[in-house]
């Protein structure tokens, strides 16, 4: 009778150790793949936030008149060891004790190892980056593919064919041409009714042209802003076709020349858009901000100061002991951002 019970006990201590070692074995197996959807999701959803922030912390410190500072997150790797041990001992009677002995043990290890690379941008890749003009061919097409001129183009055309756009720098401050408010909406409405749009040209270098799409099914309204456009930006009412320039000066009369800004003369105008504290300008920490905004137009950014952190913000960061804060439902400064982001 003791040898049966000794027997069934030796026989449970191995199925529970085989039990063990089985489910030790099947959830290394499985580690890998239950972590693909959390940390894509987890590491993308932290980069954007950090991008965000980290622009919103550039832009208060060239309000501040400070050289902003860009890491890039370059790669993220990520891994994960799962290991485990399973000891099964079994004894037999001795003449002290006269009883079997059984003895079952585990041991596990988890390691979750991330390397993450930052990039800091500095030289030729920050020359690169933030001080080249963009191009005009790229901010048209953007707004052919649908972004609204009147924020993209404000954000970032200085003048059109000599038509002056605002200027929040305190070295060059004005307030824009009505003309050119007025162009942005125009052309907003002719790429709505599609009577004008974008050709790539090829001849000794590609370039793109603007061409009008001229009908005489369109409504009165449009042949009016088709007018409005040439006559503003002194086109020949003959020609069809006009290329896209940068600079001040054209070549010819058909051509539309643009003078863009680049990514740091954006951040440069967005920083004197900065809400404040009273005391930093009574200190002369900084100038006063640029309010001067033109009639029936939007505000492109408000960027909110606030001694305590913001509960519902878009992006929030914390300087000179304030939180300087983007609100979330303020959609205009939102798609400020992503543009700046977009074309950066």
């Amino acid at each position: 009778m003791r040898r049966d019970t000794d027997s069934e006990r030796n026989h449970a201590a191995l199925l529970v150790s085989t039990a063990l070692l089985a489910m030790l074995l099947a959830s290394c197996v499985s580690v890998g793949p239950k972590t693909i959807r959390r940390d894509q999701f987890d590491y993308g959803t932290a980069i954007a936030n950090a991008e965000k922030e980290q622009l919103l912390f550039n832009v208060v410190r060239l309000r501040y008149v400070e050289a902003p500072v860009f890491v890039d997150v370059s790669s993220v790797i990520n891994q994960y060891s799962l290991e485990g041990q399973v000891n099964l001992g079994l004894g037999a009677n001795t003449s002290f004790t006269n009883d079997n002995t059984a003895m079952i043990g585990g041991t596990g290890k988890w390691s979750d190892r991330p390397t993450i690379t930052y990039n800091p941008i500095s030289g030729k890749e920050f020359a690169r980056s933030l001080l080249t003009p963009i191009t005009p061919e790229a901010l048209f097409a953007l707004v052919q593919a649908g972004w609204p001129a009147e924020v993209l183009l404000r954000l970032t055309v200085r003048s059109m064919t000599g038509i002056e756009n605002e200027w929040a720098s305190p070295a060059v401050r004005r307030t824009a041409d009505p003309r050119f408010v007025e162009l942005l909406k125009t052309w907003t409405r002719l790429r709505d009714a599609r009577a004008i749009g974008l050709r790539k040209e090829v001849g000794e270098k590609l370039s793109k042209v603007l061409v009008f799409q001229l009908s005489d099914e369109y409504p009165e309204t449009v042949q009016r802003d088709l007018d409005y456009l040439r006559r503003t930006l002194k086109l020949d009412d003959d020609s069809l076709n006009h290329p896209l320039s940068y600079g001040l000066v054209r070549g010819n009369r058909n051509e539309i020349v643009v003078l863009t800004a680049s990514i740091l003369e954006i951040m440069n105008e967005l920083a004197w858009r900065v809400d404040i504290p009273q005391e930093h300008l009574d200190e002369g920490r900084t100038g006063p901000t640029f309010n001067e905004v033109s009639e029936g137009i939007t505000p492109l950014v408000r960027i909110h100061h606030a001694k305590e952190e913001p509960e519902d913000s878009y992006a929030a960061i914390r300087d000179r002991g304030y939180w300087f804060y983007i609100d979330d439902r303020d959609m205009t400064s939102k798609r400020t951002f992503a543009v700046v982001s977009i074309t950066n």
